[in-house]
């Protein structure tokens, strides 16, 4: 099968790019041809679509970019020109490529499918977050909620005009035939949008293992934080931790906007008990992982199918994780991982506590996890299942 994925940022290294690029090496692995799209570098000379961080932009003009990109529609038509394909995946579109793209796949009668990988088709910011916590105002497509001072403000005026837009012309739920959802709460979800719910399945997200070197030695006391440093992951919530748990050693992995405000902060509370790495690559994370005791997943927001968590399940580690319905599909409480209230600081050293001072149930969660993630995320199984759905595809639009 000749397959090609789309994503808006496949030039640089993303939780979603990673994703993409694992995929398709399983893919070629089983004997597909594989090819891939996005957008170039923007520090690269190229005459193609470049990636634009719209966040940095106020100009109103720049929201006919976000709604339809010319660019990339001509870019991707060119693209196509002499290749042949047999299903385009997509991945983050959205504000970048647009559904321009979907556009161009449709008039040469390709099959398209689309890994759901946010909230981001059914919240302009993508997080259903405000300020004060988790929302789901938006639900079902109220995107207005978007402009609020707790949310995004005068910015999501543009995010929610979008979304009506995109909506309203069903610019997505027309041209996919199948959208797959990592969870079953994300395909729940999608489907109070007024999505057809013969076009939403479930299809969890590969997950590979990290190599743990033989050389380091798991800790008694270590707590270890990984990934982006953003206000929807709440790392303060590790300061809170090292602050109210000495004992603790603290480790927080991970580069973003707030990674300088966290090291003025340690500095001025003056936490001797926390060390804050910046940039690791991934395939350095296995010493970190070899000497946790523990795995913390600290976000406000809704995670979805989270690697920080899935990823330290697998490589035997205890991880303690908000109470979020979607981690519910993967964490029994006292089972599988551990529980705590999210952005709740307290609760979260309790847990904490009493993780690090039982060391053989805490070997025994890890233990019933590893088990359920190795079964669950299977990446034959899940590139079996992704072969079915696309046959599927295939034969939907052949109806057409």
């Amino acid at each position: 099968m000749r397959i090609l994925h789309i994503d808006k940022m496949l030039f640089r290294t993303s939780g979603v790019t990673s994703y993409v690029r694992g995929l398709s090496d399983y893919q070629r692995r089983r004997g597909h041809e594989v090819c891939s799209f996005g957008c170039a570098d923007p520090d690269e000379p190229t005459d193609h679509v470049r990636y634009f961080d719209f966040t940095k932009t106020r100009n109103p003009l720049t929201l006919l970019r976000m709604i339809h990109n010319r660019q990339a529609a001509a870019d991707l038509s060119s693209f196509l020109r002499n290749r042949r394909i047999d299903i385009a995946h997509v991945h983050n579109l959205y504000h970048h490529l647009t559904p321009s793209v979907l556009e161009v796949l449709s008039a040469r009668r390709i099959p398209i499918v689309m890994t759901v990988h946010d909230y981001r088709l059914m919240c302009p910011t993508k997080h259903f977050l405000r300020s004060d916590g988790v929302c789901l105002r938006c639900l079902p497509n109220r995107f207005y909620h978007a402009a609020s001072p707790k949310c995004a403000g005068l910015g999501g005026i543009a995010l929610a005009i979008e979304s009506y837009i995109q909506r309203f012309f069903r610019r997505y739920y027309q041209p996919i035939e199948l959208f797959l959802c990592p969870t079953r709460y994300m395909r729940q979800t999608l489907l109070k949008t007024h999505l057809p719910a013969n076009k939403a399945v479930v299809l969890r997200n590969i997950v590979e293992p990290i190599a743990l070197p033989a050389d380091e030695k798991q800790s008694d006391c270590e707590i270890l934080f990984v990934g982006r440093l953003t206000v929807e992951k709440s790392p303060h919530l590790m300061l809170d931790l090292a602050r109210l748990l000495p004992e603790a050693h603290i480790v927080i992995v991970g580069e973003g906007p707030l990674l300088g405000k966290l090291r003025d902060k340690v500095a001025t509370a003056g936490l001797t008990n926390i060390t804050i790495t910046g940039h690791v690559n991934h395939e350095d994370l296995g010493a970190y992982l070899a000497r946790a005791t523990t795995v913390v997943v600290t976000s406000r927001w809704i995670e979805n199918s989270p690697h920080a968590m899935l990823e330290p399940m697998l490589a035997g580690r205890c991880v303690i994780v908000p109470d979020h319905p979607p981690l519910r599909e993967w964490i029994s409480d006292g089972l599988t991982g551990r529980l705590f209230r999210p952005g709740d600081a307290d609760s979260l050293v309790k847990v904490a506590k009493e993780v690090l001072g039982h060391p053989e149930s805490r070997k025994k969660i890890a233990l019933t996890g590893k088990t359920l993630v190795d079964q669950r995320h299977n990446p034959e199984h899940i590139i079996s299942q992704l072969d079915r759905f696309y046959e599927d595809a295939i034969d939907r639009c052949a109806l057409r």
